[in-house]
């Protein structure tokens, strides 16, 4: 429960002291039902092949049914991506406030946790991301690191700003988060110095405003 209190209460002293932080939290347009509740959107292209195939082969698997925008002679479509993103790179996955361009298995199921829950991943998979979550099922704030962060230093520095909880697993001197550690990364090639998780999702840029972002999505 202290955790929970402290996330709160972070997200809470960042939107009194400096409410442009959190604007495009906020603001920023989603995939949301009528209920409030988070939905997949999906845009894809006639002509976009093999990652728009898999995304929808992948989301079939997982009893997801977006909506699902194909953008080939559809202006109306193209105009709506706009308001997610810039990029023309295809697929485009939209989950409540989260957006993906491409297509990356773990990630998706990371961002669809939102929607249908654990049962989204394998066992394996489970076993990794409860070790995420506090006894009161509460998400934490974990760092994977390795020798050489620069940008966890930085990181630190800023929870610590912000007052902001945190786990850190150093995956040279342990070896329990290093075996959770290459699982996760192995999806995204394994090369990373670090990961930073919140809950399920992985937060792939280092900064306090997306980790307040899932905190917000997943309490």
């Amino acid at each position: 429960m202290k955790k929970l209190i402290v996330l709160i209460a972070a997200i809470a002293f960042v939107n009194h002291y400096n409410p442009s932080l959190l604007s495009f939290i906020w603001q920023k347009d989603g995939a949301f039902n009528a209920s409030g509740t988070a939905k997949a959107l999906l845009f894809v292209h006639g002509e976009c092949g093999v990652p728009c195939n898999a995304a929808l082969e992948h989301l079939k698997s997982k009893s997801i049914k977006p909506d699902v925008i194909d953008l080939k002679d559809n202006a109306d479509g193209r105009t709506l991506l706009l308001r997610y993103v810039d990029s023309t790179t295809l697929p485009v996955l939209v989950v409540g406030n989260n957006i993906y361009n491409g297509f990356n298995a773990r990630s998706y199921n990371e961002f669809l946790y939102e929607i249908k829950g654990d049962s989204i991943f394998s066992w394996r998979d489970k076993r990794v991301y409860k070790q995420h979550f506090n006894e009161f099922n509460q998400p934490k704030v974990v760092i994977y690191s390795a020798r050489g962060c620069a940008r966890c230093s930085d990181l630190r520095d800023d929870f610590d700003s912000y007052g902001i909880e945190y786990i850190e697993w150093d995956i040279n001197n342990n070896s329990e988060a290093k075996i959770r550690y290459n699982i996760l990364a192995q999806a995204y090639g394994g090369s990373s110095d670090a990961l930073l998780y919140v809950g399920t999702r992985r937060i792939e840029a280092f900064e306090v405003v997306s980790v307040l972002q899932a905190i917000e999505d997943l309490m």
